[in-house]
């Protein structure tokens, strides 16, 4: 791979276990439909955008993660909270963060989010 694609997966380490990792690479569900996707995922979102400086991995992920709870986006909310709290969030800061958003993007979204963040910290729990 090349040096983006380097960097991108050096940068993933600080928001999934290597385990994670692996599964992401060699087990790719739209590969079939879309084989560009995960290298676009991995140089330019990690690679490119993530690496940057300013912001910290904590920090970073509570970006994400508003940004994905205000699209409504079910499926990457529960994958960004996940890594955020392995990025070294608390379960109250995500809360908090996603709290912040009801003004914004109002109570429906913010109580799926909040549910799918309940989800994803009682599998957290099963898992230690």
């Amino acid at each position: 791979m090349n040096e983006r694609f380097n960097k991108g997966m050096e940068t993933m380490r600080q928001y999934v276990s290597e385990e994670e990792l692996q599964q992401m690479v060699s087990n790719d569900a739209l590969a079939h439909i879309a084989p560009d996707l995960r290298k676009l995922i991995v140089e330019y979102a990690y690679g490119d955008i993530y690496s940057r400086g300013e912001l910290d991995a904590k920090e970073r992920a509570l970006v994400v993660i508003s940004t994905v709870v205000t699209q409504g986006a079910a499926p990457q909310t529960k994958t960004h909270i996940k890594r955020g709290l392995y990025a070294g969030l608390t379960e109250a800061q995500i809360v908090e963060a996603i709290l912040q958003l009801a003004p914004y993007i109002g109570f429906p979204r913010v109580q799926n989010a909040l549910t799918l963040a309940s989800e994803v910290f009682a599998a957290q729990q099963q898992n230690v």
